[in-house]
């Protein structure tokens, strides 16, 4: 879901990366499994966020729409939780609306919570689980994909039966916000009707409907979380909410109520600087970041799974399609000084250059098949020699040339990130220097990636990777989320090459529910990936988060607990609010 808005900011997009596409099947776990030091937490007091939104009438309260106030935040899963979230360093899932996720041959079951009350004092049931994965189904939520029926036996079950087996199912099924029935019962129902009279997502009539839903405005936020928007207090400056008694771990969060500042980067950083801010999720530059430190915040750098890439369009920049010169560029750029000129401590090279971050790579490859992957280092004379034998020599003005035609193209960028804009500006001063004509033009985000998902680009800055502790997530993010998928053509890029088809791969690399029968399948798209390098990651990106330790919120874990590995789909603060880490000082 888009909003129509599109704020182009780090922290909006790190958002979207996490949706390309979801997916893991892993054991479920208790609530309450991290942790810190001991002690008694203390109850009351606040928690201080910061996020932007809209005050109504364009901002609103249909969580099945765009341009929801706190739409996209970690701060949804206080009030419209999910079923459970997943701790990617443990490989598990931790329950929290539900009791218990079981695969029953062709069915998925959930077990839910009993006795929870949504904010208005009806009951949490299947109900409300069905409706918000029957309006889903008009709005492409991925399960159905593999779900081909959804049935509630009793109030506190949900079943999906699986039509196609996948590793994917449970994120799917778990990781999704759960809205009212009391808001969206109506819609649900013709829906369903409609589904189970043959009709499909294209029907007009399904249409119809989910413009209905697309454009209902309910009067209240809804919650069954622990704590509910005080509609009362929402203002252009700030937002409370408040403890709503009846819903999820109630009794276990310990801040009375959650204070959330409105704004953008630029309005919220002298907020954290004066203390009025205890969490900030915003992309905040090198220069802040420094700016924390010298003002005493500490600052938490978890990795997000994603970061700039160069991207290259195959017949706009046909010289390209020899792997060698891809290769090249790889070595003719010094990646680890894009990432520290950017970012500091908060952005990585990547070593396995797999397209998939090096954090995940180990759970996937073995040992001997790391070995295997080229890390493709700065190394100028490498570089030199793999264009030497490819056919190509400078010229008198430096700069490469096969053929009587030297190589010179325009790297498209978006102007109004400026991480990426820096990592731009750096890779056209390497290849430059390097013997390739670069040419960097930029524009706002929201035209140049319009440009580019219509193919008009040679080379271009664009995400690797996704937010996803499934390798298939960054692979559609890598090669057909700005490639097959859009109606331009993206960057032309055949996903058959040689023996190797990524289409096949990225499409089959899910199925099954074992996940061991899986690595053979993310094994080979990996290697291929590495030799063939269809894009370059040129580093990840690691939050930058600063904490206040100080005033009002303690205590955050130490740098290595295995909580920080969480992705931004499953941000770990909403976990350590939810286990009681986090109380009041």
């Amino acid at each position: 879901m888009s909003d129509p808005r599109y704020r182009v900011d780090r922290r909006r997009f790190l958002r979207d990366s996490a949706l390309v596409s979801l997916g893991i099947v892993a054991a479920a776990c208790a609530p309450g499994t991290t942790t810190t030091g001991g002690g008694t937490a203390k109850k009351g007091g606040e928690f201080h966020a910061a996020w932007p939104w809209d005050l109504p009438p364009k901002g609103h309260y249909n969580y099945l729409s765009a341009g929801t106030i706190l739409s996209g935040s970690y701060l949804t899963d206080f009030f419209i939780p999910s079923l459970a979230v997943y701790r990617w360093a443990e490989g598990k899932w931790e329950n929290w609306l539900m009791e218990s996720a079981t695969q029953n041959g062709e069915n998925y079951e959930i077990k839910l919570k009993t006795g929870l009350k949504w904010d208005d004092g009806k009951e949490f049931t299947s109900a409300d689980v069905a409706t918000t994965y029957w309006v889903g189904r008009s709005q492409g939520f991925g399960i159905w994909t593999y779900a081909d029926k959804l049935e509630t036996p009793d109030k506190s079950t949900v079943r999906f039966h699986i039509s196609r087996p996948s590793a994917l199912v449970p994120r799917l099924v778990l990781r999704n916000n759960i809205r009212p029935d009391s808001q969206f019962g109506t819609f649900a129902k013709q829906l369903q009707d409609l589904y189970n009279a043959g009709k499909t997502t294209a029907s007009d009539e399904v249409k119809a409907i989910a413009k209905q839903v697309a454009d209902f405005r309910p009067d209240n936020p809804p919650s069954v979380g622990p704590y509910k928007i005080d509609k009362a207090s929402v203002t252009a400056a700030q937002l409370t909410m408040v403890k709503n008694p009846g819903g999820l771990f109630a009794d276990q969060v310990n801040f009375d109520k959650l204070i959330v500042y409105q704004g953008e980067t630029d309005a919220v950083t002298p907020l954290v600087l004066a203390g009025d801010v205890d969490y900030a999720t915003h992309g905040f530059p090198l220069a802040t970041d420094k700016a924390f430190g010298d003002n005493g915040l500490r600052v938490v750098r978890g990795p997000l799974y994603t970061g700039p890439g160069i991207f290259f369009h195959w017949t706009a920049a046909p010289e390209f399609q020899d792997k060698r010169l891809r290769q090249a560029v790889a070595m003719a750029i010094n990646k680890s000084e894009s990432a520290t000129i950017t970012y500091g401590q908060s952005a990585k090279a990547q070593k396995f250059m797999a397209g998939v971050s090096d954090n995940i790579v180990p759970l996937w490859l073995s040992t001997a098949d790391q070995a295997k992957l080229k890390s493709y280092d700065y190394d100028l004379a490498a570089a030199a020699k793999l264009m030497t034998d490819a056919g190509y020599a400078k010229g008198s003005d430096g700069i490469y040339a096969k053929g009587g035609k030297a190589l010179a193209y325009e790297l498209y960028f978006p102007s109004d990130f400026a991480d990426w804009t820096s990592a731009a500006n750096h890779a056209s001063d390497s290849l430059n220097k390097f013997g390739i004509k670069i040419t960097p033009r930029g524009a706002i985000r929201s035209t140049q990636l319009a440009d580019v998902n219509a193919g008009k680009f040679q080379i271009a800055i664009m995400g690797w990777g996704a937010a996803n502790p499934h390798p298939q997530g960054s692979f559609v993010q890598d090669l057909q989320v700005h490639n097959t998928i859009p109606a331009g053509g993206g960057m032309a890029y055949p996903l058959t090459q040689g023996s190797t088809d990524f289409n096949a791969l990225i499409n089959t690399m899910g199925d099954g529910f074992d996940t061991e029968k899986q690595k053979p399948l993310v094994t080979q798209a990996i290697l291929a990936y590495n030799d063939l390098l269809p894009n370059i990651p040129l580093w990840e990106r690691y939050g930058n988060n600063p904490v206040n330790e100080k005033k009002r919120v303690a205590p955050w874990p130490a740098d290595s607990d295995p909580v920080y590995k969480n992705g931004s789909g499953d941000l770990f603060t909403s976990i350590l609010i939810y286990n009681g880490t986090l109380h009041s000082i």
